[in-house]
């Protein structure tokens, strides 16, 4: 678990975005200028930047929402552009969805594609910064661990009504391959839809706020036959949720925060090899760190 933005300055926001989009773009990513993160930086520094420096520290209604989820692309986009994989990628399927993940406006509207691909490939990328062995392949990814390879199937909700349907399709995929696998889940849209808004006093609590929201949609929106009806090649389910908040201080300039979670839910008896292994791998997603200029 991590809670992004508060060591880092302002000023430097813009700066990772040309780095990271400049880094994309050198490994033959065509990145258009008027991209969805190139919009959210204009926005960032003719709203945001200018208020500061004008003391003004004020910004208008209509535009906070724009700032705050344009913020939470911000830092998985430095996710992404920090995957060896996905910089290397010469499979024109990977880089052709990866491309997708430039495109769209700020906020998110029909086409749902952008960002069910960026959570497919930030929770790979999330994977690979904690030092495993990922491969990008179908139906998401694998990794290794302990020698050991696993296939992850992941997919981002659009409502608490496709739960049982993505898990299902989830798991007729990983079904196609031999090894254990993964049912990867972003519950991020879910939490959304009652909390488009977040405003936190303590960034260190953020992370708490994450957990129980993981634990409140599991109990309230699952069904006990989502977990118990998956075949033994299923090892459990990874719960993610990530979202951006208005830190809210003493400065009369609202801040912008970020949090990401991941839970690993195993679906095998307790205190079995395989339960204890969920909970090992769990454990190691949490060394992730994501890189920002200083």
């Amino acid at each position: 678990m991590r809670a992004y933005g508060k060591d880092q300055s302002v000023f430097d926001v813009t700066l990772n975005l040309n780095i990271s989009l400049n880094l994309l773009r050198m490994y033959g990513y065509k990145i258009d200028t008027q991209s969805r993160f190139q919009l959210f930086k204009n926005k960032f520094n003719s709203h945001y930047i200018s208020s500061i420096l004008n003391k003004q520290y004020s910004v208008k209604d209509s535009i906070k929402r724009e700032l705050l989820y344009g913020y939470k692309d911000y830092w998985e986009l430095l996710t992404i552009s920090q995957s060896r994989n996905i910089l290397a990628a010469t499979d024109s399927g990977i880089r052709n969805e990866i491309k997708h993940v430039f495109s769209g406006s700020i906020l998110e509207g029909k086409d749902s594609r952008p960002w069910d691909y960026q959570f497919q490939y930030h929770l790979s990328s999330l994977f690979e910064l904690s030092g495993l062995k990922v491969t990008l392949q179908e139906p998401d990814f694998s990794f290794e661990y302990k020698g050991r390879k696993y296939t992850v199937a992941a997919k981002r909700l659009n409502s608490k009504n496709s739960i049982q349907a993505n898990i299902e399709k989830a798991e007729n995929q990983i079904k196609q391959f031999d090894n254990y696998g993964f049912i990867a889940l972003s519950l991020d849209k879910i939490f959304k839809e009652t909390n488009p808004i977040v405003r936190i006093t303590n960034p260190e609590s953020s992370l708490r706020k994450a957990k129980e929201i993981i634990q409140n949609i599991i109990r309230e929106d699952f069904l006990e036959s989502y977990f118990g009806r998956r075949t033994n090649q299923i090892l459990g389910i990874i719960a993610c949720i990530s979202f951006p908040y208005f830190l809210e201080s003493e400065k009369p300039l609202f801040e912008l925060g970020y949090t990401s979670t991941i839970m690993f839910l195993p679906i095998q008896p307790p205190d079995t090899a395989e339960w204890n292994e969920v909970l090992e791998i769990g454990e190691k997603l949490q060394n992730f760190k994501i890189h920002i200029s200083r």
